[in-house]
């Protein structure tokens, strides 16, 4: 059931894969001018996935500094899974199966986290653009020239041309992954992130 994972992955306008450039992209503000002006985020969206991981799965997040929860629910609204990334790491509980997955074993759903750092997760949930370039560059030829990673901006309410998803494919694999943010809110207000890491324990 683990296949209900986050694919946090994100998010923004630029491709990588054969013959394109995925460093263009220019946002409007850094993810640390964000933190200059507010102190948390909060928002829901939806992930979609083919390949190895199959279904679409709505989920809600709330991030605070480099700290971030993701909530994901199944096809039939019963809360399926929850997430927790940090500046450099993720732990995954399934609530389905009651089942703790730590770092190592959520990188082998994920295959975005090949290019994107956990952090890198956390600055597209704000709506920043993560410098992943020495990651990408640092892929083995081969697989870099078999994947794919588009990023996406449109109108979400309160925010005009945001970052809001990203398309991650891997040929020769064929998974896809893709992840829609159609609502997020900055705030002023701190989260009591104490209380939803308490959800991840036994």
């Amino acid at each position: 059931m683990l296949r209900l994972v986050f694919i946090p992955i994100v998010l923004l306008m630029g491709c990588a894969g054969p013959g394109s450039n995925i460093f263009n992209f220019i946002p409007q503000k850094s993810y640390s001018e964000y933190l200059v002006e507010f102190n948390s985020c909060t928002g829901k969206g939806t992930l979609k996935s083919k390949g190895s991981l199959k279904g679409k799965f709505p989920f809600s997040f709330r991030s605070q500094r480099d700290s971030t929860f993701l909530e994901f629910s199944d096809p039939i609204g019963r809360k399926a899974l929850l997430v927790w990334i940090s500046n450099n790491s993720i732990t995954a509980r399934n609530l389905i199966d009651n089942k703790q997955y730590q770092y190592d074993e959520v990188t082998e759903l994920l295959p975005v986290l090949k290019v994107l750092e956990p952090r890198d997760i956390t600055q597209v949930i704000w709506g920043a653009q993560p410098n992943f370039k020495e990651k990408f560059k640092a892929i083995p030829q081969p697989l870099r020239d078999n994947i794919v990673l588009d990023f996406h901006k449109k109108n979400i309410p309160d925010e005009k041309q945001a970052l809001v998803g990203m398309h991650y494919y891997e040929e020769n694999a064929k998974n896809s992954i893709e992840i829609d943010i159609g609502v997020r809110k900055r705030n002023k207000e701190f989260l009591n992130m104490k209380k939803v890491w308490r959800l991840l324990k036994y």
